[in-house]
């Protein structure tokens, strides 16, 4: 009966058909199939962004992070400039991670430092008018002190609030998921293809992609493990349209300090540090 169906349906039996009705049955369900596969493969999303937000900002993430940062910025003929931090980073569960990040050279960007409480409360410091200003929404896609960072690739939110994850493509060793910003997120991509390793749950490669639906830049990430966790070490940022490059790199990394709330405010902020 359904194979009758499915003959008539695609016209099969008909004069002048030469095809054989059974190996278009096979071809269809064929189809079918491997649409059903692809939907099962999307539902999945998900649930592998969970893994990976579980690794950066859940339960598999340490409670605290301290390090030194070496930030170089290449401009696309070549000219390097080199910048050295401090970063903290604190987990606050059911909330957005708090990061401060204090520069300590060169002497001209000393102490100038960044405080992220929120998606939305970002606040930069600058010495040299004593001055803290709060990042706008609309400013957070504004490069960050002159690297191919902005102000939102260093936020400490995750992807799900923000973006709709489904399964792209899937091998032995790393999924590729797509992730399409959801209407009315603030946020600067409206995609990102995210490579993940499977072995580690953590990305390792991001296409970020504009407005326009063109890839703007290119983000590649070196993970590594300290003590029982694994945590990502250094950032490459690539940007596609001026040839530029920037990359931060984590040394000396320290996890689970216990660190204090106070380290994440304002007059912290303003204070000078050294390491």
């Amino acid at each position: 009966m359904i194979n009758k169906m499915i003959i008539k349906i695609l016209g099969l039996g008909k004069k002048g058909s030469t095809l054989n009705p059974d190996f278009l049955i096979i071809v269809l369900l064929f189809v079918i199939l491997s649409l059903f596969a692809q939907l099962l493969a999307q539902d999945r999303g998900p649930e592998i962004l969970k893994k990976v937000e579980d690794r950066t900002i859940g339960d598999k993430a340490p409670a605290d992070i301290q390090a030194e940062m070496i930030m170089v910025i290449r401009s696309a003929r070549g000219e390097e400039k080199r910048r050295e931090l401090m970063v903290w980073t604190k987990k606050n569960p059911g909330k957005d991670s708090w990061r401060l990040m204090k520069f300590l050279a060169p002497a001209d960007i000393k102490d100038l430092g960044f405080l992220v409480l929120a998606d939305d409360q970002m606040y930069l410091y600058m010495p040299e008018f004593q001055r803290v200003r709060r990042i706008a929404s609309h400013n957070k896609k504004e490069s960050f002190v002159g690297s191919d960072f902005s102000y939102d690739d260093l936020g400490t939110s995750g992807y799900s609030n923000y973006y709709e994850a489904k399964l792209k493509e899937e091998n032995d060793r790393f999924w590729v998921l797509e992730l399409e910003r959801k209407p009315g997120a603030k946020k600067q991509y409206l995609k990102i293809v995210l490579t993940v390793d499977k072995a580690t749950e953590l990305p390792t490669r991001a296409e970020l992609y504009d407005d326009r639906g063109q890839l703007f830049k290119l983000e590649t990430q070196e993970n590594s493990q300290i003590g029982q966790y694994w945590i990502p070490t250094k950032f490459t940022m690539d940007n596609i349209k001026t040839g530029s490059r920037t990359t931060l790199e984590l040394k000396n990394i320290r996890v689970d300090q216990n660190l204090s709330a106070e380290i994440f405010t304002e007059r912290n902020l303003k204070k000078s540090i050294a390491r």
